[in-house]
């Protein structure tokens, strides 16, 4: 039967490769509520994501999303422009070529379906090579029109009418709490992608299990809206960011004890609230 494309539909969503039941999460565990992720689809549905789900003999395997940028839960101000939001090839390694070119399959029906109805096309994309690399959207016409390190807005026009797309500066500002003896811990998660919700969770649970808990103080953030994301959106653009006292955190790679022992490295070198405070006199 090969590989065939059908349009986002209310009844299609949950067979979106990172919905509970999907693909990409066969065979794993993961924290955290998963089932917003299907939530949070039929709730963008509303606000008019659309996109495809790629069949492979009758299986979903792949999605693409966007959404008009008046609405998308993205930091990027474009008029009358559509926004890619995700897209993914599951049930195979990341590194197989067969990934990328499935994707990029994906990303080219989404562009044909948003064409007749926006000015261009916006995206996200990286210093990559498999994850949403911006070399894929380069060969699909996209252009880099802003940078923020490795992260870089995108642009396919598909009329020439209208102002190039900007990104809008984070209103983001980590917490540090070291002068009042404690770690602040600023963790952030979007339901829009189960990994995302999965290392939020076990960010909160180390964070409520460490030996010196007391001394943390742990910060929620969710960017889930057109909203949220022009007030706290930050790479990774999946927004799930961590802070330990203002100092960015990468923890997808790390397991619990490494994120455990850097708690722990980070409060031995806070004085205690007692002997932060010294009279000036």
């Amino acid at each position: 039967m090969g590989v065939n494309y059908r349009p986002i539909e209310d009844a299609r969503i949950a067979d979106i490769a990172c919905c509970p039941g999907g693909l990409e999460l066969e065979g794993k565990e993961f924290l955290g509520r998963i089932d917003q992720v299907e939530v949070w689809h039929r709730r963008m549905f509303t606000l008019g994501l659309r996109g495809v789900v790629s069949y492979e003999d009758g299986r979903p395997r792949g999605f693409a999303e966007y959404m008009p940028a008046e609405t998308a839960p993205m930091p990027i101000d474009a008029e009358g422009a559509a926004v890619l939001l995700c897209y993914h090839w599951a049930g195979t390694a990341a590194e197989d070529p067969e990934h990328l070119i499935q994707e990029k399959r994906l990303v080219e029906h989404v562009i044909a379906m948003a064409r007749p109805g926006f000015r261009g096309m916006a995206a996200l994309a990286w210093d990559h090579p498999i994850h949403f690399p911006i070399a894929l959207l380069e060969g699909l016409g996209f252009r880099e029109v802003d940078r923020d390190g490795p992260v870089a807005l995108m642009w396919l026009p598909f009329r020439s009418e209208g102002q190039l797309p900007k990104r809008v500066p984070t209103k983001l500002r980590p917490q540090d709490l070291s002068r009042s003896g404690m770690l602040a811990v600023d963790v952030a998660s979007s339901a829009r992608c189960p990994y995302s919700l999965h290392h939020a969770a076990r960010i909160k649970r180390l964070a409520a299990r460490h030996p010196q808990a007391h001394r943390i103080s742990l910060n929620e953030y969710v960017i889930d809206s057109h909203a949220d994301a022009r007030t706290f959106a930050a790479s990774p653009w999946d927004w799930g960011w961590v802070y330990f006292n203002a100092e960015a955190v990468l923890p997808f790679g790390l397991p619990d004890e490494k994120i455990t022992e850097h708690m722990s490295s980070k409060i031995a070198k806070i004085p205690s609230a007692d002997s932060s405070h010294v009279d000036s006199g």
